[in-house]
């Protein structure tokens, strides 16, 4: 039998459901006759050609627990063409992350859409939908479902469960009361749905959405989408007896149903919660535990070129430890997999010990690695929202870091010094951009003070507003240590500035009190790692579309409330506001990337965000025995789904 022969016979074994014990007599002869010289098809991979699904779920098939194979998959699996060779099944993958409530891994490892992003992250490709439309004027958008998809449960998986999500949740007044922006036009308005049968849906936007495509390929956006109707409305105050939510609710110890909506909602912490992505959590990260199990979800749509149902990995096992103990596992090997929360500085010593435990360094580039200094620019205070507002005031703060220092020190001179505004690699580049201001002279700074009318010191140096009031501010920031320590960067900008006049103080906070602080409006300086690219996928980074901006959260929180609540911006961030919304409406591709960069010269030419200086690559540490993981590069970024962009699902061990 020729390897040709062997995949169209396993292809049509698939089709015609036959069972385990069958696919191992059509090719146990075939792989282990003597003498037979002909190759097998999969290579050198150490691959399972008598195989068609995991010995695991087999198991369960002879045990009378699952279907057979041809059952759970649909008609039209989707295909997924390896990174280097199909695999064997088999094996647990181990992770870390040092935050016990942070989904992360599930968007990486387990995230399902309607459309994903292809390799290249450059385009989609359909996933959970057979195919995929839109109309010219991006207005409507429609989905035909691949036939037969299951949820890990086994339940069937139509268009009754869009409908459900879009109708139910994402256009629900109590659970979404402002529209999100990522499922809303310019005027803020919510599409519509339409299900004409189980597999078609069809989306109408009334304005043009020109973005709506890209969100569905974002791991972070995608799976709000995708949610099990058959499950979750019986937690649904709307759908289900009231008195018997209520009732539930109290008991949970929830006081709002909506709140224990969500709760029963979250893939992370709730096992019975049925999925449609790789692996299913079976055991949530606990404070007891700091430990989660996920295993790989029987139902699973997706197959490798051969027909062999995907993920090739049985199970997962996720640590919750903090930095430093998370960097001494990953240097010791104990990790197969990770580059999100692996500590940069740590590289050095991983790299010293990779041959001996096994595993290799790759440099990844990192998408949020530039560390940056963001100025209330809707500060509470007048005075010093005027002040912000200078540009002259943010040039000389730019002017007086010194980061050549900040770079020998900190990246021993190989970090990237520049402002965060769209790279070579972006739609949105505007040549020549995110250099303004960036030289080290303290002379042109304190000459930019001065003119301004901040002549006048106090007895301590510090320089005074008209009214006598010190230039004293603070810095508040997240406190991780993943990539570059903000302690030590911002203490430095601490120094630097105290020479020019202006006292800062550094103000570590825990992410729930760093959230508070921005959305209150209630902060001075705001320290941040910042993304440069992508940002038409998460615009508050840019463009104040909601109170978590880190730029202006009081514009953002008038623009989000169609100016119900917030401040109203200035002419300025009103122009921003606007380029926004033209992007989101944009009739074609050649509209959009034009006020896409139109919103990079704005920032380019402004400085409303001060760049320091940035990773030059983000480390990533993958076991040798480990195949099919990305060695060309690609960016660890939160909008591809970070290692999600190695499609997680055709990793395997070759031992």
């Amino acid at each position: 039998m020729s390897a040709e022969q062997i995949v169209v016979s396993r292809r049509m074994l698939l089709k015609a459901g036959g069972g385990m014990a069958a696919a191992v007599a059509v090719f146990g002869t075939a792989a282990c006759s003597g003498g037979d010289d002909t190759p097998n098809p999969f290579g050198s991979s150490g691959g399972d050609p008598d195989l068609l699904e995991s010995p695991m779920l087999a198991q369960r098939v002879e045990a009378g627990e699952l279907p057979p194979l041809a059952e759970r998959l649909p008609s039209t699996p989707m295909v997924v063409e390896p990174w280097e060779s199909v695999g064997r099944f088999g094996g647990n993958l181990r992770r870390a992350q040092t935050t016990p409530t942070h989904d992360g891994a599930l968007q990486a490892f387990a995230g399902s859409g309607l459309i994903e992003w292809n390799m290249a992250a450059d385009g989609s490709q359909p996933s959970l939908a057979e195919s995929f439309e839109k109309s010219p004027d991006n207005r409507t958008y429609t989905f035909v479902l691949r036939e037969g998809l299951k949820w890990s449960d086994g339940a069937p998986f139509t268009s009754a469960d869009l409908k459900f999500a879009v109708d139910h949740v994402l256009n629900h007044d109590v659970l979404f009361p402002s529209p999100a922006f990522w499922f809303s036009d310019a005027g803020q308005t919510r599409p519509t749905i339409e299900t004409p049968d189980e597999l078609t849906v069809i989306i109408n936007f009334t304005q043009p959405f020109a973005l709506f495509e890209k969100f569905l390929c974002h791991p972070g956006v995608s799976f709000q989408f995708i949610k099990p109707k058959h499950y979750l409305e019986q937690f649904h105050a709307d759908l289900a007896d009231p008195a018997a939510v209520t009732a539930a609710t109290a008991a949970a110890g929830f006081d709002t149903w909506d709140q224990y909506f969500f709760d029963r909602d979250n893939w992370w912490t709730n096992v019975e919660r049925p999925v449609m992505g790789a692996f299913k959590v079976t055991s949530p990260a606990s404070a007891q535990s700091g430990t989660a199990a996920l295993e790989r979800n029987p139902y699973y749509y997706k197959t490798d070129p051969d027909g062999r149902q995907l993920p090739y990995i049985d199970t997962m096992q996720i640590q919750v430890l903090d930095q430093d103990a998370l960097d001494l596992r990953a240097a010791n090997g104990d990790l197969d997999f990770q580059g999100f929360y692996l500590g940069y500085n740590s590289t050095q010593v991983y790299l010293q010990n990779a041959e001996q435990k096994g595993f290799e360094v790759l440099r990844w580039q990192p998408s949020a690695g530039l560390m940056a200094i963001c100025p209330n620019l809707s500060h509470k205070d007048p005075a010093v929202r005027e002040l912000f507002a200078d540009v002259r005031f943010r040039a000389a703060l730019s002017h007086a870091v010194n980061r050549e220092e900040l770079n020998d020190t900190l990246l021993g001179g190989l970090g990237v010094v520049r402002h965060p505004i769209a790279t070579e690699s972006s739609d949105y580049y505007v040549e020549g951009s995110g250099e303004r201001f960036i030289e080290y002279d303290v002379d042109e700074a304190n000459r930019l003070l001065d003119e301004i009318g901040l002549t006048e010191r106090n007895g301590d140096g510090i320089r005074l507003r008209a009214d006598g009031v010190p230039l004293e501010f603070v810095i508040t920031y997240l406190d991780f240590d993943a990539g570059l320590a903000p302690t030590d960067v911002f203490e430095m900008v601490r120094r630097n500035w105290a020479e020019i006049g202006v006292k800062v103080v550094t103000r570590p906070a825990d992410q729930t009190l760093y959230t508070e602080i921005r959305m209150a409006n209630d902060f001075d300086f705001d320290g941040v790692a910042h993304p440069s690219d992508d940002f038409d996928l998460e615009p508050v980074w840019f463009v104040p579309t909601a109170d978590n901006s880190h730029t202006a959260p009081a514009y953002g929180k008038w623009y989000s409330t169609s100016g119900a609540e917030g401040m109203a911006p200035t002419p300025e961030f009103q122009q921003l506001m606007d380029n926004w919304d033209a992007m989101r409406t944009a009739d074609s591709d050649e509209a959009r990337i034009e006020a896409g960069r139109a919103i990079m010269r704005q920032h380019d030419e402004n400085v409303y965000a001060i760049g320091l200086v940035g990773l030059p690559f983000q480390p990533v540490i993958a076991k040798t025995a480990l195949k099919n993981v990305r060695d060309d590069e690609p960016k660890l970024s939160f909008y591809y789904g970070r290692e999600g962009i190695s499609k997680p699902e055709q990793l395997y061990f070759a031992e």
